[in-house]
């Protein structure tokens, strides 16, 4: 695609969404739908892309970030119309020769549909080609009018159709490749439909009229759905997770019961690993080979390492080693690193901390701001307590040390290399290397009380 220009029109309101933000950063799997038609522009060969928005979104730190940092932002100072809303980009496509313009909304056209169109356009030496679609329902789109050669003559708003002309199931799917030069001249002579709008259309009758006309066909219908309320949102989402599915399961990953299988677009996931039912894996995701997710896991923007397995747990902004078992119903927070190896069981919380390779945290324990080394044993019920109320403090725990069930470590604290705690200590100062120690607060145990009968004569 040398020399074509993309221009995505995204200044639209969409008030029909009821909503405060604007339509095109409404999200379909994870990602904002003005993302996805940039991603749609960038893979069909683009040169560069030109976002035209409205003047209460062009600044939008939000919309920058949806559109990517490396489009143009134009704005459509008043809101006229598609046809209006292109010629506002005249100034940001610059010199560019063809033009290649999509609707901010319509999430589902597919790069090779964009790219069968751009070759259709070539081929044929045509000003105008536009992309159609055949729907089992077209209320609400745009017809296609086809002269008695079959070629496209024109396109008919559903408000300006008659009887015969509703009833064609042809539609415009609101994608164009244009010859920028001739464009940009036509576009100031589109007449003023009856609601005073301007309409990018028209100018398919207007390069008929000369033979300039051409159009190309989707081979997906699906790819004709917009966005213009809650619930056709829905519906392209229901759409695109379908292929998001169905590309994972054609790359090698085994999904158990799709339909309850929510995987966003940007996920990488690697071959013969298994998604049990009712998991959410959101963007950001990275999943190694031979894996087990679920059942009921929330994976975000994370990472996991091959062979890990994760039942029925949270993990969000963490990196889960090679061979760990995370689960059931353990939450593993952001900044946290679990180590190839380890273990970590149900009901335990890990934030902000490096879990050692071959460590466990059994259950029902919590390890914030915390450094723990290889082959450590979390007993049941410890706690780091890394916060006195105004700062939060970290936790030292080195290699092989063995904490007691129901342990606090108040922490700034160091638990040195092979030491231990007893069930229940409450330890508030640095346990040096060896050491075992008990009790609240936690002192430690001479070796003659280690080694002392007990009261009843047992030894």
């Amino acid at each position: 695609m040398s020399n074509w220009t993309g221009v995505i029109l995204a200044a639209g309101q969409g008030t029909r969404m009821r909503s405060d933000l604007p339509k095109v950063l409404h999200t379909v799997c994870g990602v904002p739908l003005l993302g996805h038609v940039a991603a749609v522009m960038r893979a069909a060969g683009a040169d560069r892309i030109v976002v035209v928005a409205s003047p209460a979104t062009a600044e939008m730190a939000r919309f920058r970030e949806a559109a990517g940092k490396d489009v143009l932002i134009a704005v459509q100072r008043e809101p006229l119309g598609t046809a209006h809303a292109l010629l506002s980009a005249r100034e940001a496509a610059g010199a560019a020769g063809k033009l290649v313009v999509g609707a901010g909304d319509m999430a589902l056209v597919r790069p090779e549909s964009v790219s069968t169109l751009v070759g259709q356009h070539d081929s044929t030496g045509a000003r105008i080609a536009m992309l159609t679609a055949t729907v089992s329902d077209p209320t609400g789109l745009g017809r296609v009018i086809r002269d008695r050669n079959g070629e496209v003559s024109a396109v008919v708003e559903e408000a300006e159709a008659d009887a015969s002309q509703k009833l064609i199931a042809e539609v415009n799917t609101g994608w164009f490749c244009l010859e920028a030069a001739w464009a940009w001249d036509a576009l100031e002579r589109v007449r003023v439909s009856p609601v005073g709008e301007r309409y990018l259309p028209d100018l398919v009758a207007t390069a008929a009229l000369t033979g300039h006309a051409t159009s190309a066909q989707v081979s997906d219908a699906s790819e004709a759905l917009g966005v213009n309320t809650r619930v056709q949102l829905a519906e392209v989402e229901r759409v695109l997770r379908d292929r998001v599915r169905r590309h994972h399961m054609l790359s090698g990953v085994t999904i158990r019961d799709p339909q309850t299988t929510y995987i966003d677009m940007d996920v990488e996931i690697g071959p013969d690993t298994e998604l049990l039912p009712g998991n959410h894996i959101f963007s950001g995701t990275r999943i190694g080979a031979n894996c087990e997710i679920g059942p009921n896991s929330m994976l975000r923007d994370c990472t996991i390492g091959d062979g890990a397995t994760v039942i029925s747990s949270h993990i969000e902004g963490a990196e889960i080693g090679a061979g760990v078992s995370v689960g059931p119903f353990s939450r593993i927070r952001a900044g946290t690193r679990v180590e190839p190896g380890s273990y970590i069981g149900n009901f335990a919380e890990i934030k902000n901390s490096r879990i050692g390779s071959g460590t466990h945290v059994g259950h029902f324990s919590y390890v914030g701001d915390a450094e723990v080394g290889r082959d450590v044993n979390i007993g049941a019920g410890t706690v780091t307590a890394n916060f006195d109320g105004q700062d939060k403090h970290r936790t030292v725990i080195g290699d092989r040390v063995k904490i007691g069930s129901d342990t606090v470590i108040v922490a700034p604290v160091t638990i040195g290399e092979d030491a231990s705690t007893g069930a229940g200590a409450v330890v508030n100062r640095d346990v040096p290397a060896r050491a075992t120690v008990v009790g609240v607060p936690a002192k430690t145990l001479s070796k003659r009380s280690i080694n002392e009968p007990k009261k009843d004569g047992s030894g």
